[in-house]
């Protein structure tokens, strides 16, 4: 009898330290039947790749011409601005139609776009995975833009291939590439803007500000108060010779800049 409740204690404790833990036996187990006949997946990135990069230079300069600001305006101003070209690559339908068998359809309206979620290669054939509406099976799409035979479900960060066989509706039903871009400006990363701030304590008040990327700063700025009334006056290397002045606007010509 004794040799009975020692066993069976055994087989218990056994039992407890198969559950152990967050990843259990059975759950490796599991994880290891399903990943059996199934194939690993080169997943793409799902963020846009940086395509290119462009300096937008933009100079307001006018010298020797009478100029008119309102307050809060920039009166003059020279920036470099940054911008990023970047690309998402996508597949879309070339015309209404899909996969279909006696299992579920798989169907797209013409031009219907999808991300491309990686690629898989099946017998030295290479295959991209787009997923279906739903999310939970992708097709096979070749490099052609035709559809492999059966679909399938992404387990374990592989893939599974689904019995059932399906046929493209209609017949030359196939995908096409598509480039998906988007630009991105920055703030100005170089450069310089004088802003006109209005009359305040009887002052022409005036903000230059510098722009400067280091440490991702976003630039330093002065304040500067000048006597109201037409004269010329000088802001670091500008020169600036104000016509007339109010609460709204300014009227200038920029000598030196």
């Amino acid at each position: 009898m004794k040799k009975t409740v020692v066993l069976l204690s055994a087989l218990m404790l056994s039992s407890c330290a198969i559950h152990a833990g967050d990843h259990s036996f059975w759950e490796a187990r599991k994880e290891w039947i399903e990943t059996q006949n199934t194939y690993p997946i080169d997943f793409f990135s799902q963020e846009p790749m940086l395509l290119k990069t462009d300096y937008v230079y933009e100079n307001s300069r006018k010298s020797h011409e009478v100029l008119t600001t309102y307050v809060g305006y920039s009166m003059i101003s020279s920036k470099t601005y940054k911008k990023d070209y970047f690309v998402a690559d996508k597949i879309q339908a070339v015309m209404d139609g899909g996969m279909v068998s006696e299992a579920s359809p798989v169907l797209f309206r013409k031009g219907e776009s999808i991300p491309l979620l990686g690629q898989v290669t099946l017998d030295g054939v290479d295959y991209v995975l787009a997923p279906d509406k739903s999310g939970d099976y992708v097709l096979l799409v070749r490099r052609d833009g035709t559809v492999y035979s059966k679909i399938g479900e992404i387990r374990y960060n592989r893939l599974l291939l689904l019995d059932s066989e399906y046929l493209p509706s209609p017949d030359d039903f196939h995908f096409s590439p598509v480039v998906d871009s988007k630009i991105q400006q920055t703030k100005p990363v170089n450069g310089y803007d004088l802003r006109y701030d209005g009359i305040k304590n009887g002052k022409i008040m005036m903000t230059y500000m510098v722009y400067n990327p280091i440490y991702n700063s976003s630039g330093q700025f002065e304040t500067f108060a000048f006597p109201h009334k037409a004269g010329l006056y000088r802001i670091n290397e500008l020169e600036i010779k104000v016509l007339s002045a109010d609460e709204n606007k300014i009227d200038f010509m920029i000598l030196k800049d």
